[in-house]
């Protein structure tokens, strides 16, 4: 996205407000994140944030909605200002919902699957990978909030290096022989990871590239 674009959100009042809501987004959802790795981990007991992790869910689609209401309003008022900058916050919020989507899958993942995914030879790849989305979250979130396009060039390649590790991963997982229950849950860990990865590149994608070209990463 033009740079100019994320200035004019910054500059007026309203579209600042949709700015700063969906930063929220983003915090929240890294949040959820976080919780669903430490339960899968063993860190923390499913039903100890069970709460939380669902009330966060639901905040996040509200600010989805809420959104989208504020920018079908402003352009009602304003039919002809700001639409190439409502058109980007209208994708990358869809973005930071499916993200919370995700994340909420992968806590799922732990209540459904008797696996301890603490242990195994697969402990090292999936923490890995854990940690480096982690990483992501905060550095999404800064590159959109201030039009970096050297932080979402890196952003965008670190993307393209865990869709790698994910892919490689299931191919491991299809060839191994694990029992069922352990490979059908790696392999849904690697792809729920993926899956966030891509929707993170898809807001920093935002940051360098057209209106036309959003959503370049769809559910791939």
């Amino acid at each position: 996205m033009l740079k100019e674009l994320l200035d004019m959100l910054r500059a007026k009042s309203p579209l600042n407000d949709m700015l700063n809501e969906f930063t929220q987004m983003i915090e929240k959802t890294e949040w959820m994140f976080d919780t669903a790795v430490q339960v899968l981990m063993a860190k923390k007991g499913s039903a100890e944030v069970a709460k939380d992790l669902y009330a966060k869910d639901k905040e996040v689609n509200e600010h989805q909605r809420s959104i989208r209401r504020k920018i079908i309003s402003h352009l009602t008022l304003h039919p002809h200002a700001d639409v190439p900058a409502c058109l980007v916050l209208m994708s990358v919020v869809k973005d930071a919902e499916r993200v919370g989507d995700y994340c909420k899958n992968i806590y799922e993942l732990s209540t459904m699957f008797d696996v301890a995914f603490d242990k195994g030879r697969y402990k090292t790849p999936l923490k890995e990978l854990a940690e480096q989305l982690e990483n992501l979250f905060g550095k999404t979130r800064k590159a959109f909030m201030w039009s970096d396009e050297e932080a979402a060039h890196a952003i965008i390649a670190k993307g393209d290096m865990i869709t790698a590790q994910c892919d490689m991963l299931i191919k491991q997982l299809i060839v191994d022989n694990l029992p069922t229950n352990k490979a059908v849950a790696y392999t849904l860990l690697a792809r729920y990871f993926k899956r966030v990865s891509s929707h993170l590149v898809n807001i920093a994608t935002s940051v360098v590239t057209s209106v036309d070209n959003l959503d370049h990463f769809d559910e791939a």
